[in-house]
């Protein structure tokens, strides 16, 4: 007795549904993508995957998710944890030792070192954090000035290292002139206004909390002053970390007590407006030299990150003409 043949699958349905016969059917393979040696590029088919892994190491984590974006083979190869290990010890070596960097990784972040510096912030080094400060200074009207009022523009400048230390200065010259001095210490050493100290965590166990200390301007009468700045770390998208916010900043003479930021000056950070209410100068004080501990409260933008092959064409660098204020994200 023969067997009854099956319904098609288009007779199932009440309504007529011919994309059914194209389930379960697959195009063949073109012949000459089934050869992967001729899709590789000349250096990949040159050197082996452990000698490309090693120069992976060697690059830069911004090179390096650059290099992703060029083909499948170097978007495999820049995942591998061999890469980002040696960036994680780069990254955090300034304030812990090695073996604590891989007992965080493999407690916090499940031994995934790429996850970690994707996830944990930390002080960039390869550029120069920047802040744009701008506030209206009132002029005079006369036969040869028209300005009522003028808008003065000033910039904040840190920069970074990996041992601990830092470098900051305060000048009306934009970005694109400026970062030569940061690149060298030796121009740095021969700027009278440049500032360097060290940083460290404000809080322990908070890692985005930081404090840094200026080394003490001594005067002739032996007197010094000490500049002490308060910063909140943070990240727009992950592996970042390219924002300061300001919490405070202070300048402390002779053996004066340091005016350590409350609680609530730090959760104070995260109020949206903040940002806005600096760049406008609301609730300004005006600087009095006199006073033995000063808290500043003007030109506390918050400092964006730049890298150095971006300083010539930054936003910054546009003049009042062109951007008014700069208010950061």
């Amino acid at each position: 007795r023969e067997r009854a043949r099956p319904t098609p699958p288009v007779m199932a349905y009440l309504t007529p549904r011919p994309w059914v016969f194209m389930y379960n059917r697959y195009l063949p393979i073109p012949e000459s993508s089934r050869d992967k040696k001729e899709k590789l590029g000349l250096i990949q088919k040159l050197l082996p995957e452990d000698a490309m892994r090693e120069i992976f190491k060697r690059m830069t984590p911004v090179a390096v998710s650059r290099a992703a974006c060029c083909c499948r083979a170097w978007r495999l190869m820049s995942a591998h944890e061999d890469i980002w290990e040696k960036a994680c010890y780069d990254a955090w070596r300034y304030r812990e030792e090695s073996e604590d960097t891989a007992r965080i990784a493999r407690d916090r972040y499940h031994g995934s070192w790429r996850h970690m510096f994707f996830h944990r912030v930390r002080l960039r080094t390869e550029g120069i954090y920047v802040s744009r400060n701008t506030y209206v200074k009132p002029g005079v009207t006369d036969w040869d000035n028209l300005n009522p009022v003028h808008l003065v523009c000033y910039y904040r400048y840190y920069r970074f290292f990996s041992n601990g230390e830092f470098l900051c200065k305060t000048s009306p010259h934009k970005l694109a002139h400026v970062h030569k001095t940061f690149k060298s210490r030796y121009l740095a050493a021969k700027d009278s206004a440049m500032f360097h100290g060290g940083f460290k965590l404000a809080c322990k166990g908070d890692e985005t909390r930081l404090h840094l200390e200026c080394v003490p301007h001594t005067r002739p009468d032996f007197t010094f002053t000490t500049l002490h700045m308060w910063l909140r770390l943070r990240s727009t998208h992950p592996g970042g970390s390219n924002r300061l916010d300001f919490v405070k900043l202070a300048s402390v003479d002779n053996e004066m007590n340091v005016p350590h930021p409350s609680e609530a000056q730090w959760v104070e950070v995260d109020d949206p407006e903040l940002a806005y209410r600096r760049s406008c100068g609301i609730n300004v004080k005006r600087y009095n030299g006199t006073l033995p501990v000063n808290e500043l409260s003007r030109g506390l933008n918050t400092l964006v990150f730049v890298p150095w092959e971006d300083v010539h064409d930054h936003v910054l660098n546009l003049s009042t003409d062109k951007m008014d204020f700069f208010v950061t994200g």
